[in-house]
């Protein structure tokens, strides 16, 4: 997978985007589980596939570099805040809390470095392709 993914990638994560911000911006949606804080786990893992997800579409270049890991991370955790911020539209029923937020990062910060850790891994031990030359 070089340059700009491939193309079943990016509509798995559209739809999945999609999925998130409706479950996210659902009114009054109120996760009850079997520990205190479930939720919060819900947050860790959903938007940490997210994050994985926008890194491995390659929209920035090849998802192995480190410039397309840097900026899927960084709009991973710019969407984040985003999305918990809307959660505080009154109309919604939603809370916007920094301990959800908190746990959008961790997420999208451990699901990063594991792609990251790969990326590495594999670069030691097969090189990597290298992005077509777009006639620069």
């Amino acid at each position: 997978m070089t340059g700009r993914g491939m193309p079943w990638l990016r509509l798995a994560f559209g739809a999945y985007a999609l999925l998130l911000f409706t479950g996210t911006h659902w009114p009054k949606l109120n996760i009850q589980g079997p520990v205190p804080r479930s939720d919060l786990w819900v947050h860790l893992i959903a938007f940490g596939s997210w994050s994985a997800l926008v890194t491995l579409c390659a929209f920035f270049g090849p998802w192995h570099t480190r410039r397309n890991l840097l900026l899927s991370w960084t709009l991973a955790l710019g969407y984040a805040c985003i999305d918990e911020g809307l959660q505080g539209i009154p109309a919604l029923g939603r809370t916007c809390a920094w301990d959800d937020l908190a746990f959008n990062w961790l997420g999208i910060t451990i699901a990063s470095t594991v792609l990251a850790l790969l990326a590495r891994t594999l670069s030691r031990s097969q090189p990597l392709p290298e992005s077509p030359s777009n006639g620069r």
